[in-house]
């Protein structure tokens, strides 16, 4: 029984390869490293920390893109911002962030190429002075442009528009923000 087995596996893998317009190729992996500066344009919180700093790490799977057509990568971005008080009586913030963003390169093989992405994301803000912290949804849209190295090592930057909404237990609305950041990274 053990036999036939194998030879029904051999036969559907050997199949399957066979039935292939062309040859396999292996998806490859980008690891990214993001700094930025984010602004805080629009909030619902009673204290204002608008301006701050980001830093991201995120991995991406190519997806879509392969024989010679334009990349579509899906990560998995890890990042941490940090927001300093606007007053004397507002605190710092700060907020962690994970999720998925997909990406759209825009052409293939060019010495700079332009990329569109969009995300969802997960975030935990914390206030200081502030006891716990506060889980919320992010909807991020971001545009740049990748510069080519040598071995497949890009360096980047781009522009970031998201928004973000913090519901809370017994509230009809929640808090929303919107910011904007601006980064700069490498993609290995």
């Amino acid at each position: 029984m053990s036999k036939i087995f194998t030879l029904f596996c051999f036969f559907l893998f050997s199949y399957s390869v066979a039935a292939q317009d062309a040859p396999m190729e292996k998806s490859p992996k980008q690891y990214s490293f993001t700094l930025g500066y984010r602004n805080t344009f629009s909030s619902d919180f009673a204290n204002n920390s608008s301006n701050g700093y980001n830093f991201e790490a995120e991995i991406a799977w190519k997806v879509s893109g392969f024989y010679k057509k334009s990349a579509v990568y899906f990560g998995v971005p890890l990042g941490y911002s940090y927001s300093m008080p606007d007053t004397e009586n507002d605190f710092y913030s700060t907020t962690l962030f994970y999720g998925w963003i997909v990406r759209h390169e825009i052409g293939k093989d060019k010495k700079y190429t332009p990329f569109l992405g969009y995300g969802l994301l997960l975030n935990q803000l914390r206030i200081d002075n502030t006891e716990g912290s506060v889980f919320g949804h992010q909807t991020r849209f971001e545009f740049g442009v990748n510069r080519h190295l040598k071995n497949k090592t890009y360096l980047f930057a781009k522009i970031e528009y998201s928004y973000a909404r913090f519901p809370s237990l017994g509230n009809s609305s929640s808090n929303k923000t919107q910011f904007i950041a601006f980064k700069i990274g490498m993609r290995i």
